[in-house]
């Protein structure tokens, strides 16, 4: 017979074991409905997936493609929502090339090149997009635009990292005179470019077509909406009323936007730059010598100027009205504080030395002994990364009676003046029969007039000799329909 005691362990051990093992049953039970959960969710979202991919090659549109949608296909979109942020990141079989391209193992070592350099220039770009309210995606823009060369000039005269046109800098009160021009200044360029997409997206209310009116034009974008005949299209709907260029400009964003995100598994590593990425800026309101700072800070003055490529003869320029922004190195030793402190306050003679352009014959120059690259760049106001590029160089040997090509900025200046003049003259006849005048209504804006007829803003400002944005009722705006 059991005895009392014995009865109370014998259940007590029973009581004990079952609440483990209900718990445990229920702990498996949350565990399997997890999973299914997650299985679910993941089937869900790549059914959604496929159903977009077979949207897209299934449409009209310019991205259509082959009717098969691949596992890689699918992948590739998740990873591209993955980092999308305000800036839509869509798929087409553009983006997909381009995507192939920038993670391959031929353009790695330029993508390395634009991961260093961005270690550089992608924290001022982040600051500066925040400031101003814009997406930090827009930052990859400069890669597509310019390849992070400040001093990078195009065949049409659009210059620095944004490659931002004269009228543009006008526009945006930037400074472009013979001493300076802030199309090459990194911050001075980044807040102008942020303010010109910012309304852009104002305007169109969708940051790819923003994006496009940037590089095709607003006028382009706006007949092109126009021509797809939707009320809010998307850039996809509109590009096929879009020229080549424009067409393939967002595909390419898009695409080295995804490559510089996932650059870690792409084994795209910085590489080492010629910028120092530990700086500070002062503002300088005298004529002053950059060879005068560089030899009292005891760096190269090339190092100098890659870090203030807007200074095009060695001079900054400033003025108690108009001071200017010189970006230094901190170097790791002591500085002589005097010198450094003379070189910044000691007003730049105004050279005299030999005129440079009557060294060039045919636009070469023959290098004379004791000479080196930095000096010759120095002396033609030029860079040795310039010199390098325009005649192939590699290493760092010179010979004296070596031919160097020299390409002055005055070239593309003269060449932009030559087609400005031969492309006005063709326009001027057809020009004067698209002119008309528009009266201003209640409730107007520039931006709606320049739309209506085909115009960016800035064009409208400038026929009508418009200095601001504000206009009034009644006022009559000259507009030149294209």
């Amino acid at each position: 017979m059991i005895g009392k005691q014995t009865l109370i362990s014998l259940l007590g051990g029973v009581c004990y074991v079952l609440p483990l093992t209900a718990q445990e049953s229920a702990v498996e039970g949350m565990r399997e409905a997890t999973h299914q959960f997650i299985q679910g969710n993941i089937e869900k979202e790549k059914q959604e997936i496929y159903q977009y991919l077979d949207s897209i090659k299934s449409s009209g549109n310019s991205r259509k493609d082959d009717v098969v949608i691949t596992e890689e296909e699918i992948q590739l979109v998740r990873k591209l929502k993955t980092i999308e942020r305000e800036i839509p990141l869509d798929y087409s079989s553009g983006v997909k090339t381009l995507i192939s391209k920038y993670t391959s193992e031929n353009y790695n070592p330029y993508m390395c090149r634009m991961m260093g350099l961005g270690q550089y220039y992608f924290p001022i770009f982040d600051r500066i997009m925040d400031e101003v309210g814009v997406p930090r995606e827009l930052k990859y823009l400069s890669v597509v635009e310019s390849s992070l060369n400040p001093r990078d000039i195009s065949s049409a005269g659009a210059t620095g990292l944004w490659q931002l046109m004269y009228y543009e800098a006008k526009e945006y009160n930037l400074v472009v005179d013979s001493y300076t021009d802030q199309r090459m200044d990194p911050i001075a360029s980044s807040y102008t470019i942020a303010k010109i997409l910012k309304e852009a997206y104002g305007l169109y209310g969708d940051w790819l077509l923003a994006i496009a009116s940037y590089n095709g034009g607003r006028g382009a974008v706006g007949r092109a909406i126009k021509r797809s005949g939707k009320e809010k299209p998307t850039f996809w709907d509109i590009a096929p009323y879009l020229t080549k260029q424009t067409q393939n400009y967002i595909p390419k964003f898009i695409a080295m936007t995804y490559a510089m995100t996932y650059a870690d598994e792409n084994d795209i590593n910085a590489a080492d730059t010629e910028l120092s990425l530990k700086t500070q800026a002062l503002e300088i309101n005298k004529r002053i010598s950059l060879s005068q700072v560089a030899d009292a800070l005891q760096v190269s003055k090339e190092s100098l100027r890659v870090l203030n490529p807007s200074f095009k003869k060695n001079i900054l320029n400033g003025t108690e009205e108009s001071p200017l922004r010189l970006v230094l190195p901190i170097v790791d030793r002591k500085i002589p504080v005097e010198e450094l402190y003379a070189a910044l306050n000691t007003p730049a003679p105004t050279p005299v030395n030999e005129n440079p352009a009557a060294l060039l014959i045919d636009g070469k120059y023959k290098v004379r002994v004791g000479e080196t690259y930095a000096s010759i760049a120095e002396k033609f106001e030029v860079t040795v990364q310039d010199l390098r590029s325009w005649n192939n160089l590699r290493g760092n040997q010179i010979v004296p009676g070596q031919s160097l090509f020299i390409k002055k900025e005055t070239d593309f200046v003269d060449a932009k003046l030559a087609h400005n003049t031969e492309r006005s003259a063709r326009r001027a006849q057809s020009q004067a029969s698209r002119t008309a005048y528009y009266t201003v209504k209640r409730g107007d804006t520039l931006s709606q007039i320049a739309d209506r007829n085909g115009m960016s803003v800035s064009r409208l400002k400038s026929a009508n000799n418009l200095k601001g944005s504000r206009i009034k009722p009644g006022m009559r705006l000259k507009v030149i329909k294209k």
